[in-house]
């Protein structure tokens, strides 16, 4: 029914504010619409899809789109929709005086901790469907039977919530917890689910035993933090969350929250600026768009990816063009050697067209499926009316890394337009000077020899005069050129370099094939000094025989690839991760049970808003005691930032793999590992992921 009062809601402030012109005054509140306004809008809605054009609705119809009806609406009275208007104004929760005194007063201890998580995990079994419990059964006794103990178990619940199926994965945690309570990693996890499900009451006692056991540990202070704040209760939910970001100021989930708080208390400098420190950890679109509610458009220096390895990846500057002829002599030498580097060149950029020709059509064809398959898949949502999956339109960097490539192309804009102002002054100006100055020099040469050639005449040999003339005019003219192209390639090859490197995280890996092509292209073409570069060439006066000048260098583009992989094994199924491409691959046997990809009942519900989890890559080993904590100096992690939409950042803390080459980040973490769920802001509503 909320959701109804909200859809509702916005159409009427959309049409109610496009019918009337002007602004109202600034102290003026806006209302929410009475039950007649409500009556009326609907009536209005319900006559536009009746006079809808019958070709619109039959091209609706082909992509599954169902027009709603309008004629059959329940009533709700003026009450029902204040209330709803205030609820989906709401910045923070309101306090839930009723919750909070529901929270056992006396401290859990080691032997009552089990008798309350049998309590608590009852109460919770009861909000959840069936089908959900059917289908965790199954999953728990199969982990059961295969001998997994209480580590395992508890990081496939967890691999289940990373992958979005909340309600098993609450299940089997609550389950294997009430049979192993001494297991305090998942008792930590269990807690932290509770919270993030609108259960904060019964996660608040069990956060406080485990803060007792590992004070100082920023894991279990944040959901403590994030359990008080789905609470109400601001004061405790910002005590725990100030001094989690006092231990790592960019700690992503509390820095988040702590920015709702801000705005509530209309602080929105400092609102802002909680988001910024929260995007520099991990990105996620909900960030993006909260910083824009508050006025700020996302730049790329606040978003953070790994840095290149070196300064030149491609090897650009490992070939370089002849030097420009700066006399006669060096034009006549010169020329040969020219020609033949011109001729590789072109011959290599012919052999890379093709190649990129090829290149373009399977990115084409691949993006083509991609479109296919998120067409499908919105479709089959529509018909189930629940998400079927997730869309394919972008790698899971590219937010990030386009502004990160946008800013080095606004930065190699501003750099070429200072440069084409210096190559139009020079052609404009001093190139015309020292043109006209050599034809007129040469006009006088040409007279002199004329007036002393002939018979009877001097006839002296005049050819030294014209060719240090010319030499003159070369070592200025060419010369001054050679300098220009020389800053040219100064500013392409760090562009080329930087724009393709950010290209790796923004493009799928078959597009940027060809744009790493296209840069190869584009650079060897830069090479050949052509328009508006390309230098005099005066070869006729040789007055003596010329020494051999210098060749060019051509040498082999080295290759920019990803360097950064992980891969994540949940139990019931793995998350591999490289610079661009995440993919998640369910076990067969865990798919026989139930569990798909395209699960019409286990998504990202409305409610669940973030949460980050960071693993522990170090499989079989006891990492630290205690859950793994946000921005800590451990190497060998995997971290991934949750939202709405699933997996929305993927990073990794050090780490070198076996197999892993120079510069190279390969981590590998299994279910043996430390699994820590960091929680992110609970609804504000208080219903949590169960509302159905």
């Amino acid at each position: 029914m909320k959701r109804f009062f909200v859809l509702v809601l916005l159409i009427f402030i959309y049409g109610t504010s496009m019918a009337q012109p002007g602004k109202k005054p600034a102290k003026e509140k806006e209302k929410a619409p009475t039950q007649k306004e409500m009556e009326d809008m609907m009536k209005e809605a319900q006559k536009a899809i009746d006079e809808m054009d019958p070709e619109d609705k039959k091209m609706m119809d082909s992509m599954g789109i169902k027009m709603p009806s309008f004629k059959n609406v329940p009533k709700v009275s003026d009450q029902q929709l204040a209330q709803a208007y205030e609820t989906e104004n709401l910045i923070v929760p309101k306090k839930d005086a009723a919750r909070i005194a529901s929270i056992a007063k006396a401290p859990l201890t080691a032997g009552s901790i089990g008798g309350y998580i049998n309590d608590a995990d009852s109460k919770a079994r009861q909000l959840l469907w069936p089908e959900s419990i059917s289908l965790a059964e199954n999953i728990y006794s199969q982990l059961k039977s295969s001998g997994k103990n209480s580590d395992v178990i508890g990081n496939t619940a967890t691999g289940l919530w990373m992958l979005g199926r909340l309600q098993p994965a609450v299940y089997i945690m609550g389950k294997i917890c009430t049979e192993d309570a001494a297991n305090l990693d998942n008792l930590a996890n269990y807690a932290s689910m509770l919270s993030m499900c609108g259960i904060q009451q019964s996660a608040i006692p069990v956060l406080n035993y485990l803060n007792s056991k590992y004070p100082n540990n920023s894991t279990i202070l944040n959901n403590l933090g994030q359990a008080w704040f789905g609470l109400g209760d601001m004061y405790n939910a910002e005590k725990y969350l100030d001094s989690v970001i006092r231990m790592y100021a960019y700690h992503p989930q509390a820095n988040l929250t702590k920015s709702f708080i801000e705005e509530s208390k209309g602080n929105k400098a400092e609102a802002l600026s909680c988001v910024k420190k929260s995007m520099l950890h991990t990105y996620s679109k909900d960030k993006e768009d909260r910083m824009r509610k508050l006025g700020y458009t996302l730049k790329a220096d606040d978003t953070k990816l790994p840095p290149k390895p070196k300064n030149d990846p491609l090897n650009l500057g490992g070939s370089a063009p002849p030097p420009f002829p700066k006399s006669v002599d060096e034009c006549i030498s010169f020329e040969p050697l020219w020609a033949e580097y011109r001729e590789k060149l072109q011959t290599d950029i012919d052999r890379l067209s093709k190649q990129y020709k090829d290149a373009m059509e399977l990115a084409e064809n691949m993006q083509e499926k991609r479109n296919k398959a998120d067409v499908d898949m919105i479709k089959a949502s529509l018909a189930a009316g629940s998400p079927q999956g997730t869309l394919n339109s972008l790698p899971i960097h590219a937010p990030a890394a386009m502004l990160k490539a946008k800013q080095v192309h606004e930065d190699y804009d501003r750099k070429m337009e200072a440069w084409g102002k210096k190559m139009t002054d020079f052609l404009s100006g001093r190139a015309v000077q020292l043109k006209n100055n050599y034809d007129a020099t040469m006009e006088l040469l040409h007279k002199e020899d004329d007036e002393q050639t002939g018979e009877g005449l001097a006839n002296a040999d005049f050819c030294p005069k014209y060719k240090a003339a010319s030499d003159q005019f070369l070592s200025g003219y060419n010369g001054e050129l050679e300098n220009l192209h020389k800053e040219y390639l100064s500013i392409q090859k760090p562009f080329f370099n930087d724009f393709t490197y950010w290209l790796m995280f923004a493009q799928w890996p078959e597009m940027f094939e060809a744009s790493k092509l296209q840069t190869r292209i584009s650079w060897l073409g830069a090479l050949k000094a052509e328009d508006p570069v390309s230098f005099e060439w005066i070869t006729k006066y040789k007055c003596v025989k010329p020494t051999p000048g210098a060749a060019g260098k051509l040498a082999e583009f080295d290759d920019i690839a990803c360097k950064y992989h992980s891969e994540l094994k949940l139990g019931v199924g793995s998350i591999k991760s490289d610079c661009s491409r995440m993919t998640t691959e369910l076990d067969l046997n865990i798919i026989k049970l139930g569990l798909k990809q395209d699960m019409n009942k286990e998504t990202f519900a409305d409610q669940f808003m973030n949460c980050n989890v960071e693993v522990g890559a170090e499989i079989g080993k006891t990492i630290k005691t205690g859950p793994l904590t946000v921005g800590a100096s451990a190497t060998g992690r995997i971290g991934m930032e949750i939202d709405r939409d699933g997996i929305s950042d993927v990073y990794t803390i050090g780490g070198i793999g076996a197999s892993a080459g120079a510069g190279e980040v390969n981590i590998n973490a299994g279910v043996e590992g430390k699994i820590s769920l960091i929680s992110g802001r609970g609804s504000i509503y208080g219903t949590g992921i169960f509302q159905k």
